[in-house]
């Protein structure tokens, strides 16, 4: 599956070799115009066809995404990644205690710079209205965008909330209150402190 234009579309050999159609039904819906073939196959760069997913009819389009569940969730996943950097403003925010006010662990500094990381390039997705389109078909889902976070956090080793709402709410804070607000308030709390009696 690729987006080809702003369309969705899958090859004809995922379509006829993945077996979710046969090749004379291919050609049968072809002929009869009843699906949408946006790059017709062929030519000298042997180029194959894409066809676009919502043009098929009904029956086709279940199998499509039976066959492919998480076509469009491997699609942002992709972007994400070829997307996705170190922030290094992160990195001299979190090692210098004097910005943060208290020591914490390498392991958890590098937590919290992940998970900026991860912000950042949602925050770039969110500002790149092209991108949005084809990703997510219109406006930006942020349903979508949570999911696909969601799926990365094993790659990536992000600790950002799973659901919807709060992860919307992350980034609008982060927007607002730059890195401090990816730090726990467990630091720097008077309970987290050894008492010495």
């Amino acid at each position: 599956m690729e987006y080809y234009g702003k369309k969705l579309c899958i090859s004809y050999g995922e379509l006829v070799d993945g077996g979710i159609m046969t090749a004379s039904n291919y050609k049968s819906l072809t002929y009869r115009k009843k699906m949408d073939v946006v790059r017709h196959g062929g030519g000298a760069r042997g180029k194959c066809a894409l066809i676009a997913i919502e043009s098929l009819p009904s029956k086709y389009r279940i199998r499509v995404y039976k066959a492919y569940p998480h076509g469009e969730d491997a699609l942002v996943k992709e972007w994400i990644i070829s997307n996705y950097h170190i922030d290094r403003d992160a990195i001299s925010f979190f090692y210098d205690c004097d910005k943060i006010g208290f020591e914490m662990s390498d392991r958890k500094k590098w937590e919290y710079i992940v998970n900026a990381s991860v912000l950042n390039t949602c925050i770039k997705l969110y500002g790149r209205a092209g991108d949005c389109q084809q990703l997510f078909g219109g406006k930006y889902n942020w349903g979508m965008m949570a999911k696909a976070i969601e799926i990365l956090r094993n790659e990536l080793e992000h600790t950002l909330p799973a659901s919807t709402s709060r992860f919307r709410q992350k980034v609008n804070d982060y927007k607002r209150n730059g890195y401090g607000c990816l730090i726990s308030g467990k630091f720097g709390n008077q309970n987290a402190r050894k008492a010495n009696i």
